[in-house]
Formats: structure tokens, C-alpha cells, sequence
């Protein structure tokens, strides 16, 4: 007998959306390419396949590969439906617009606008994009977090591969087949699915009362430290064993190599973003905005280092102006104004 295919087959019809090819797979499910007959159009779907939960039958069916999965399949999929009505309702530039969601093979799809360009790991075969080009990418897409934090929402799957740049150069956040619910009653669990090196500690536990935006901007400050360094960060189960200030040195160390392309406030946000403890990260989209376009925030927060015992040794919180060019710049023409007036005190009194 010959094995069933993992997803569903090109051609095949999916009510009015017939299957042109696979955009992508994950934990959770598998993004097709579609064309909508109704409207001729191109759509993407995200099919519910949580991977250690199900398998696909003969007839294309989704089934629980056991019965112990029975109901936590069951209930990933009741979420999964809900979770999409409410992101329908998100119409924000920034954030990939989801049309509707619907059941058939006795799983769920939700279907979202297909955009055309390229992922963030794409345009950086174009060559490493300057501060500017990344400050009009990330401060967009803070603006689309920021609304779906506000609804309670984090995406929970923030890499390259799911940050889109439109052919008009705008920033679109795909793939929301992770987005979850937080800061509610109503279920402490969150299932585990992760992206090594993109995700936070705190996702591994799968509790929900520890995930909210600090999740979604650790992933995103991941992100740019993958654009920056071209290197994943290591995975944030493997810095956890590390002391606090040795991890955040690690992440320092790397992204301070690129000061020369890079302000020290920019790169001061990214690793701040990556701290190990979430409550060390920026707790809020705008609290993380203001470190990468306010300096005088930057000042008062990045240098901070709660977890060091001895703050005031920690090479982490050195003056902001021993590294600031313009502070640098200042300095050297007050001393230098300084020396010319005591020169000519000299020539006065000698006189």
C-alpha cells in the first residue's frame, strides 16, 4: 500500500480553491499557494495539521494518530477556528489580512490574501540593508504587533521566513497559523510548537501566563540579529544555562562587531530584546519603539543590567557617551575651548 501524502496533492479542490503549491510547513499546519476560482485569484491557506497531533488518511482526511491525542486535537482545532475570526476582524497594512476560515477533512483552513515579494532572509542576498532600510521594516511591523497585542494576541512564530517585504518595499507579518491568545483564564497551556533560535525560553514552557509582546519582540529582535550577524542566535534553552550577564555579553559581543554600520542604540535595542529573562525585555511594543527612536530612552534604559550583582563593574552599563560619536565630539571641543582659555589666562598673567 502506498504511503498517504503528508499534505494535500497539487489540483487537488478545496471547495472553490484549487491546490497550486506549497508555501510552507510547521508545527502547526502546512500554507498552500491557491488559486480562489470564484474571484480568480491567488489565495494562501493554512491547513490545521499540528504535526505530533495527526496524521492524513487516505480520503485527505486530518485524524488524531491516537487516542490520547483525540482531545487535545479537538481542541487545537476548535482554537484554531476561533483564533481566525478574531484575526479577520485585524485590518492593519502590516499584518497579512485573513478572509475567512472554514472546515472540511475534518480540519480547518484559514484563508489568507497571497502576498507577492520576498522574506526577510531574501533581500539580504542583495546585500546587508543599512539601519534606515531596517528601521522602515522593523517600525511598521511594530505598528501591526502593537494591534494585535492590544486584542490580546501574540504571534509566537516571528523569524525571517514569515517577514515579507511587498514589491512596493512595505513589511507584511505572515503566517499566523501560531498566533495565540494570551493573558487569559481561560487555558494555561499554549502548545509547544518553537522555532529554534527565534524563540523565547518562556515559549518552551507552553504557560501562557508567561508569553505575551515580550514573546513576539524577543522574536523579532532574533530576527534582526540573524540580518545583522547572519547567524542565527543560539537557542534560547542553551543561553538559559548561562548566568544572566554571561548571555547578554554573548549576544553583545556579536553585535557590537557591526558598530561601525550600525548605531549603538540600534544595536543596543536588538539585544535587549534578547535578554534571556522576559522580564528584563522591553514589556511593551512601545517601550521597545522608544529604544530604537528616542536616544534619551535608550540612555536611561539599555545600559540598565537588573540581574548583575554588581551593576556597577558590568561592562553593560558603562557611560552612554563613552560610546556616543557625538557626545565624543562634544567633549573634545569643550576641552579644547577649555585649554585655549587657560592658554590665554597664561599670556594675561604673564603680561
Amino acid at each position: 500500500m502506498s504511503a498517504v501524502p503528508h499534505t494535500l496533492p497539487v489540483g487537488y479542490k478545496l471547495h472553490w480553491y484549487t491546490i497550486k503549491n506549497i508555501l510552507g510547513q510547521g508545527g502547526f499546519g502546512i500554507t498552500y499557494l491557491a488559486h480562489d476560482t470564484n474571484l480568480d485569484k491567488d489565495m494562501a491557506i493554512k491547513e490545521f495539521m499540528p504535526r505530533d497531533l495527526a496524521a492524513r488518511h487516505t480520503d485527505m482526511t486530518i485524524r488524531p494518530v491516537d487516542k490520547e491525542t483525540t482531545e487535545s486535537l479537538h481542541t487545537g482545532l476548535e482554537r484554531f477556528i476561533r483564533e481566525a475570526r478574531t484575526l479577520s476582524r485585524f485590518s492593519h497594512h502590516n499584518i497579512v489580512r485573513v478572509h475567512s476560515v472554514f472546515e472540511a477533512n475534518k480540519t480547518a483552513y484559514m484563508v489568507m490574501s497571497y502576498e507577492q515579494g520576498e522574506t526577510l532572509l531574501d533581500i539580504l542576498k542583495h546585500g546587508q540593508p543599512s539601519e534606515e532600510d531596517l528601521m522602515e521594516i522593523i517600525l511598521p511591523l511594530l505598528d501591526g504587533l502593537e494591534e494585535m497585542h492590544k486584542q490580546s494576541f501574540i504571534h509566537r512564530d516571528i523569524k525571517p521566513a514569515n517577514i515579507f517585504i511587498r514589491v512596493d518595499g512595505s513589511p507584511v507579518l505572515l503566517d499566523f497559523g501560531s498566533a495565540r491568545e494570551s493573558m487569559t483564564d481561560e487555558t494555561k497551556t499554549l502548545t509547544k510548537f518553537v522555532t529554534p533560535g527565534y524563540a523565547p525560553f518562556e515559549q518552551y514552557y507552553g504557560k501562557s501566563d508567561v508569553q505575551g509582546p515580550w514573546t513576539d519582540i524577543y522574536s523579532l529582535g532574533a530576527s534582526l540579529y540573524r540580518v545583522i550577524t547572519g547567524e542565527t542566535p543560539v537557542d534560547s534553552t542553551f543561553r538559559n544555562r548561562s548566568s544572566g550577564e554571561k548571555a547578554i555579553l554573548e549576544i553583545w559581543e556579536a553585535l557590537e562587531k557591526y558598530s561601525d554600520k550600525y548605531s549603538i542604540f540600534f544595536l543596543r535595542a536588538i539585544e535587549h530584546a534578547l535578554r534571556s529573562n522576559y522580564k528584563d525585555r522591553p514589556q511593551t511594543v512601545a517601550e521597545w519603539r522608544k529604544m530604537f527612536t528616542d536616544p534619551s530612552v535608550s540612555t536611561q534604559t539599555q545600559w540598565r543590567f537588573a540581574l548583575s550583582a554588581n551593576p556597577g563593574k558590568s561592562v553593560l552599563t558603562k557611560p552612554i557617551a563613552a560610546v556616543t560619536p557625538w557626545k565624543k565630539k562634544l567633549i573634545y571641543a569643550l576641552t579644547g575651548l577649555i585649554v585655549i582659555a587657560l592658554i590665554t589666562a597664561i599670556v594675561i598673567m604673564q603680561k
